[in-house]
């Protein structure tokens, strides 16, 4: 009966060390994943201050194109007008 609660005892020795090294295993790969998860939360803080970036870049760009489309317009309405007092002394 002592042999077979020695060997009882040795079998759950050696179920709790296998058990130990797969909580290790575990905890490693937590801690790369909570490592993984960090480095995407602060790639997704500057991929959205990117965005915000480009979003005010575009607004500017697009003021911008408005006035020089304004200013297009004027220079024709402009030439228009030069074309016809040009024919109008020929």
């Amino acid at each position: 009966q002592v042999d077979a609660q020695l060997l009882v005892v040795q079998k759950l020795e050696e179920k709790e060390r296998v058990l130990q090294s797969s909580l290790a295993s575990v905890e490693k790969e937590l801690a790369l994943r909570s490592q993984a998860l960090e480095l995407n939360k602060r790639k997704a803080v500057e991929a959205a201050q990117l965005a915000e970036d480009l979003r005010a870049q575009g607004e500017h760009v697009q003021a911008r194109l408005r006035e020089l489309q304004a200013c297009a317009a004027e220079n024709r309405a402009a030439k228009d007008k030069e074309s016809l007092s040009l024919k109008r002394a020929q």
